[in-house]
């Protein structure tokens, strides 16, 4: 199915973020593999790339969080991370990980933290025959617009957090997508969005109260640490 598809299930799609970040740890295999077992419609994953070039899942620009110890990716060799460090006791993953385990069960959002990475990026999702149901994400315009360089039949998504927003520039760069912190996903912008042809996928949805103002906002994604959680208030939002 493709990803534009699988993002416009009533009454709205299920995202989980960096897996299922309140559930498993963050951009793992098994983070990724629950999201799916409990319903995720998509799965969200972070790439950064190593010093020698592989492409793992890693939200932030360091492991300190994650670890305490502040390993910086793009200074060490995969092997190194492979044999050094684990999160809460799982090994890092990759993006070839990522493609591997959701394998079409459902959609994949692929956001660029860094823009160098985007070309091997993409060449890594077209390796894998996973155009149809991935999409791009990221905060960097010109990573998105990179992406359609190299293939323009790809989706693309533009991501904010501070007002006014970026649903005209996200038109602009042909994105097909717009992800917008949820504060920012009003009415009047989610209308403004759909009247340009850009889906609208909200983020990060914890509680149920917040997932039914999104839902009246007519958002069609909303992206939750707790994707079995956001299954279940759909369900419940179908019978209100």
């Amino acid at each position: 199915m493709d990803i534009i598809d699988i993002i416009s299930i009533e009454p709205f799609a299920v995202v989980g973020h960096r897996g299922a970040k309140g559930r498993k740890p963050e951009n793992t295999v098994s983070a990724i593999e629950y999201a799916l077992k409990v319903g995720a419609d998509v799965v969200e994953v972070d790439v950064r790339q190593t010093k020698d070039g592989e492409l793992i899942l890693l939200h932030d620009r360091d492991f300190k969080r994650l670890t305490g110890r502040a390993f910086i990716p793009s200074k060490l060799s995969y092997r190194f991370i492979k044999e050094n460090i684990t999160i809460d006791g799982e090994p890092v993953a990759t993006l070839e990980d990522a493609l591997k385990t959701v394998d079409g069960k459902a959609g994949l959002f692929i956001e660029i933290k860094e823009p160098e990475t985007t070309e091997k990026a993409v060449e890594t999702v077209i390796s894998h025959n996973a155009e149809k149901w991935v999409c791009f994400i990221s905060f960097y315009e010109e990573a998105l617009i990179k992406v359609k360089e190299i293939n323009p039949q790809l989706k693309t998504g533009l991501i904010y957090m501070k007002p006014p927003g970026k649903i005209y520039q996200a038109k602009e760069i042909k994105c097909e997508l717009v992800l917008p912190l949820y504060r920012l996903a009003t009415e009047k912008a989610v209308n403004f969005a759909h009247r340009l042809k850009l889906k609208v996928v909200s983020w990060v949805i914890n509680d149920y109260e917040t997932a039914k103002l999104m839902h009246s906002r007519d958002v069609d994604a909303v992206a939750s640490d707790y994707p079995d959680l956001a299954v279940k208030w759909r369900e419940r939002l179908k019978g209100e």
